[in-house]
């Protein structure tokens, strides 16, 4: 098989019971397989959002799904605001 790959990263943004949140959905070359996670905690929701479609989406696009561990670190060393809220917490 070949190696499975991120193909695109989606940024959801929603209010359920007044809390902003970003949803992130991470697709895959897999017809179906894609991943769900939560990119917020109480951070401004339109700054994480711009972080993830202007920064990480490119980032990651095209990376194997298997270098998990690598992506993040990368990731995390390569980020202009290092250790920063919007960028490293999640």
């Amino acid at each position: 098989m070949p190696p499975l790959k991120i193909t695109d990263v989606k940024v959801i943004l929603t209010q359920p019971a007044n809390d902003h949140l970003v949803i992130v959905k991470v697709m895959t070359n897999e017809p179906g397989l894609y991943g769900v996670g939560c990119a917020t905690h109480r951070e401004p929701p339109l700054a994480v959002a711009a972080a993830i479609e202007h920064y990480l989406k490119p980032f990651v696009t095209g990376r194997n799904c298997d270098e998990i561990e690598d992506i993040w670190q990368s990731a995390y060393v390569a980020s202009y605001f290092r250790s920063g809220v919007t960028l490293t917490m999640h």
